[in-house]
């Protein structure tokens, strides 16, 4: 970006040494530009605090300045190779061709070919709960979501629903977004659905998901929150009189933190389920180790290794998953190329 920086005074109570921190958020799905990038901005500290002030702190919130600057300082870096990864990439392409080498290519179904008729949707209508921070992370998810379902042999037929306001503008930074392989509707979903065919999912839900009926419309929140809105989903689905379930993660795993996960984390559970999983071998496959302590009858699963009892929460920065988001990039340039 061309802008100049805006430069931020810091309180002479939050103070180390003179720190450049850049403001740091999401890679996008081209890996170019960022999705939801701000201006830069950089955190200049008064040179005329004490040394014993410095003191003040926090460990955690050092830790938090000196990983953003880790990132800051290895993003040129990414950038120049992901560029020559794909350079590589295309001379590679060009080698197979001219020896006549037939390139395999990812196979994609789309949902209307696909024999999978389970409609999942993703409720949009929490704009107004949402931070931009958290509106960025929520369009993310959403990729997620795309992104494995197109690579399902049957993709289900995902749905986003009362998509427009702010979830639009940010999803449109997403490069082809509009293009994508999703039923994008303005409507929300009581007035596209049935009411008797709409299941709520939501995890402060007294019911119990036992199995997935192929008639039934399963809506997922899109709502990235933090559990500061604790209930904010049951409470759609009682006002509209709907049915509501959770997912049995108590029945099958003995959680080391709450409940609550990510929109793509109960969408690919979703997905396992559909394609012949038990729930616990979905709960077990998808759940990442942070947020596992043990499994309730573990004797006939000791295959599976990512169950473990060492919990170390992961300590959120600006861009908790942008190192994450490079993979995804990658696999998605390759697919476009």
């Amino acid at each position: 970006m061309n802008e100049s920086p805006e430069t931020v005074d810091i309180k002479p109570n939050y103070n180390t040494n003179d720190v450049a921190v850049e403001e740091i958020v999401k890679r996008p799905l081209d890996g170019l530009e960022d999705v939801c990038e701000s201006k830069p901005k950089i955190c200049k500290l008064d040179e005329k605090i004490d040394t014993d002030q410095s003191n003040n702190l926090s460990k955690r919130q050092l830790k938090k300045i000196q990983k953003q600057q880790m990132w800051m300082e290895k993003k040129a870096q990414r950038r120049v190779t992901n560029k020559e990864k794909k350079i590589e990439r295309k001379k590679l392409k060009a080698q197979m061709r001219e020896s006549g080498v037939e390139i395999p290519k990812v196979k994609t179904t789309k949902m209307a070919e696909s024999a999978c008729k389970q409609r999942i949707v993703l409720d949009m209508s929490y704009d107004d709960l949402m931070s931009d921070k958290d509106l960025c992370k929520c369009s993310n998810q959403i990729l997620r979501c795309y992104g494995m379902n197109r690579r399902m042999d049957n993709p289900m037929q995902l749905y986003l629903c009362s998509y427009n306001g702010k979830i639009k503008e940010i999803m449109a930074k997403h490069n082809g977004s509009e293009s994508w392989d999703i039923k994008y509707l303005e409507n929300s979903f009581d007035k596209e659905f049935q009411k008797e065919e709409i299941v709520y999912l939501t995890s402060d839900s007294s019911n119990v998901l036992e199995s997935i009926d192929e008639n039934k419309v399963y809506i997922i929140g899109g709502l990235v929150d933090h559990n500061s809105c604790k209930g904010a989903s049951l409470k759609v689905a009682n006002d509209l009189g709907i049915a509501h379930a959770r997912l049995p993660i108590d029945e099958h795993i003995n959680m080391q933190t709450r409940k609550i996960l990510t929109i793509n984390h109960v969408f690919e559970i979703i997905s396992k389920v559909v394609t012949g999983m038990s729930w616990k071998e979905a709960l077990i496959g998808t759940l990442p180790k942070r947020k596992m302590f043990s499994v309730i009858d573990e004797k006939d699963l000791l295959e599976y290794e990512n169950c473990s009892l060492e919990s170390k929460p992961k300590e959120e920065i600006e861009c908790p998953d942008a190192e994450k988001n490079e993979n995804l990039i990658e696999q998605n340039l390759s697919v476009e190329n």
